[in-house]
């Protein structure tokens, strides 16, 4: 249906039992499809091998320097809201990187932690759009 929007995980026993889906607003349709794509890698959606990024193959190059992890990131985001988020105007995509201790076993490990901050304007209704995301890439570290 046109202009309905619904949320994710999809409930597949609600539609086995033929009860209505839990809708959401456009915002977090919005927001769930640019965590999708940044969390899926190329060639996992098999109906479309272009949905995703390339996010996971940078996150094995432990030899790029951050500037350039942040440019990669920076470009395969964009491309992939482009080609497969028609909803919104993006205005600036920024995307920080920082590290994250925690313990395991009373052993220091390290995270690197990539937000991914969008200001964007929806094109329907043109008004302001603002996302903030994050997850966790890189193998553990031990020190």
């Amino acid at each position: 249906m046109k202009g309905a929007f619904y949320k994710l995980p999809i409930d597949f026993n609600a539609i086995i039992q033929k009860r209505e889906l839990e809708k959401t607003s456009i915002e977090h349709s919005i927001a769930q499809q640019i965590i999708l794509l940044a969390t899926t890698t190329f060639g996992e959606c098999k109906f479309d091998e272009t949905f995703g990024s390339r996010i996971w193959e940078i996150d094995l190059d432990l030899l790029m320097n951050e500037n350039t992890l942040k440019e990669n990131i920076s470009k395969t985001m964009k491309q992939s809201l482009l080609l497969h988020e028609n909803r919104i105007n993006v205005n600036e995509l920024q995307i920080e990187l920082s590290e994250t201790k925690y313990w395991v076993d009373n052993v220091s490990r390290t995270k690197k932690r990539v937000d991914i901050i969008i200001t964007a304007t929806i094109k329907s209704t043109n008004r302001g759009f603002d996302f903030r995301g994050y997850f966790f890439v890189g193998p553990l570290s031990y020190k």
